[in-house]
């Protein structure tokens, strides 16, 4: 019997099955089968491999798995993302758990919408947005790489999401709390704290990058901070340091002159402390030497508040009041905007627009004065 040329089909019964199985050699020259119900059936996934093939529009048959896949993509197109990045990818794949068993080529878009319809509803709402980024970013690099014929979610709709109003402090709130800070009979290990509070709400930086902020980066005579670094808590690693995501996170903040003679004050005379055999200098740091780990800040923060009598809000709550305030003071977009480190004005727009006093207002003036109207 003469080998089978690449593309060539056959069909035969196979009486045990009760079924038609369809073989043909593709491209590779791998013999491949799929059994059918009927004759006709059979013939019709010939002809469509055949025109595939035809049109090099073939696509080689695998058993990999979305869930397989979403870890190769991450493995092999994020190997030199940052470890928090890796982490926050990692448990957003977690989420896809109900579909991960699925064969990347089997699945389609009504899977998928399914899937993304039936979200929990107690899901947050940006949690639901990063599942649906993760899908379509790990469905379009699959397409790209001529593993599936169609990127099945192109026609795909995100859920639909809630946007969470904003959380701010009060001017109240927030005298409320830097007047505990400076009361004489508080607890040392709270009192500490509030060089460090204060310096967050006037310059509206992260809680990462203030704890990764050395001596080196504070400039006494402009009365500026330099932001280079944040130092976040990775599972398994410990406190890890590294480079803001964009280039604008590294940027320089000004601060008020008394903060900056807070800072002073802070400042021991031998500014080198040693910290596990290396001469750093963090600003914050415990009486060893090493950085404050987030937890311990945020145990510290939810004790000041209480005792403050403020109902709780997340330490990230100051950058936002920060944000806000500065843009109900007439201060520009993108002043704003490069002061938190945000590498586009639109995003900081999206966040804190609707802080800008009588934004519609003054647009409507404007326009009736360029209209003459």
């Amino acid at each position: 019997m003469a080998k089978r040329e690449n593309g060539e089909g056959s069909i035969y019964y196979e009486k045990d099955r009760n079924k038609f199985c369809a073989a043909i050699v593709d491209p590779n020259g791998k013999r491949i089968r799929k059994r059918f119900n009927t004759r006709e059936e059979a013939k019709d996934w010939i002809i469509t491999i055949q025109s595939n093939i035809v049109n090099n529009n073939y696509i080689a048959p695998t058993n990999i798995t979305l869930g397989e896949w979403i870890i190769e993509w991450l493995c092999i197109f994020k190997k030199n993302l940052r470890d928090k990045s890796k982490l926050q990818y990692m448990q957003t794949s977690v989420k896809l758990k109900p579909i991960a068993a699925i064969p990347l080529q089997k699945m389609t878009p009504v899977i998928a919408q399914k899937f993304l319809n039936d979200l929990p509803k107690e899901m947050a709402s940006s949690s639901k947005k990063k599942v649906y980024q993760l899908l379509f970013t790990v469905a379009k690099k699959a397409y790209k790489l001529g593993m599936i014929n169609k990127n099945f979610m192109e026609v795909v709709e995100p859920p639909i999401v809630q946007q969470k109003e904003i959380e701010i402090f009060t001017q109240n709130e927030l005298q409320k709390i830097f007047k505990y800070l400076n009361e004489n009979n508080i607890p040392y290990n709270l009192a500490k704290q509030y060089p460090f509070i204060l310096l967050a709400a006037t310059t509206g930086a992260r809680l990462g990058e203030l704890l990764a902020l050395k001596w080196e980066n504070v400039n006494f005579k402009e009365n500026k901070i330099q932001i280079t670094s944040t130092l976040n808590y990775i599972p398994k690693k410990g406190l890890i340091e590294n480079p803001p995501k964009t280039s604008a996170g590294k940027r320089y903040i000004t601060i008020p002159p008394k903060v900056t003679m807070l800072l002073k004050k802070l400042k021991p005379d031998n500014e080198k402390i040693i910290y596990l055999n290396t001469s750093r200098s963090y600003v914050f740091h415990t009486k060893n030497g090493t950085p404050y780990h987030p937890r311990n800040i945020s145990k510290y923060w939810k004790q000041i508040l209480i005792n403050a009598n403020v109902p709780y809000k997340n330490f990230h709550v100051l950058r936002h009041t920060h944000a806000t305030q500065l843009l109900a003071n007439n201060i520009p977009i993108l002043e704003v905007a490069k002061r938190l480190g945000h590498s586009k004005a639109s995003h900081t727009l999206n966040l804190y627009g609707h802080a800008i006093p009588n934004m519609d207002k003054e647009v409507a003036d404007k326009v009736a004065k360029i209209y003459t109207i």
